[in-house]
């Protein structure tokens, strides 16, 4: 149980450490002193679950990879967190299992997730299709594909939707918040009151 705690917390967590560290690089809305701070918590942690769990490994490797072929580490933030976080699973897990099917399946998905994302921000590509990559679905499509197939257990595609949860949280706080400056206890308590 403690197990698949730390992994669906550590997917949100990274989301939305992600996302403020774009935010706050790409836009200024948050503070690049805090995103740099994330940024060594965001290595720790999907450090460790790469080391620890060969599922989260193959996720996040697949991620990254796409991400540098798509030319998306466009910050010193992302570069320094690339560079910290890929060797890790080779320095420390010696036992390290790379699964071809499943890692060319994320990398894949989640190219054409970035591809797809900049031609719906272009308007190249409209309606449902554009909304299915403008929220970057390829990849959520490929991580369930591996569950229902068997590859890895249903719990990852709850992790990984956490994650694209947290990271959007954060995108509509900085987009519609955060830029007002309302305090994000503030925002919390605008949700909740009736």
């Amino acid at each position: 149980m403690l197990e698949y705690l730390s992994i669906l917390g550590g997917y949100a967590f990274i989301g939305a450490g992600i996302k403020y560290i774009d935010e706050a690089y790409d836009e200024n809305t948050f503070s690049k002193k805090i995103a740099n701070i994330l940024v060594v918590l965001c290595i720790l942690i999907m450090g460790y679950l790469m080391v620890t769990d060969g599922p989260s490994m193959m996720i996040f490797f697949g991620m990254i990879v796409a991400l540098i072929f798509a030319k998306k580490i466009d910050n010193p933030a992302f570069l320094i967190g690339t560079a910290g976080v890929l060797p890790v699973p080779f320095l420390f897990n010696i036992s390290l299992n790379i699964e071809l099917l499943p890692l060319s399946i994320l990398i894949l998905t989640g190219l054409i997730d970035e591809k797809g994302n900049d031609f719906a921000d272009n308007r190249k590509i409209k309606g449902i299709i554009g909304k299915f990559f403008d929220y970057r679905c390829m990849m959520k499509v490929g991580v369930l594909g591996l569950c229902v197939f068997g590859f890895f257990s249903f719990i990852y595609f709850i992790a990984f939707m956490l994650f694209d949860i947290a990271y959007y949280a954060v995108k509509v706080y900085s987009s519609n918040v955060a830029s007002k400056r309302i305090s994000p206890l503030n925002y919390v308590y605008s949700l909740i009151k009736f």
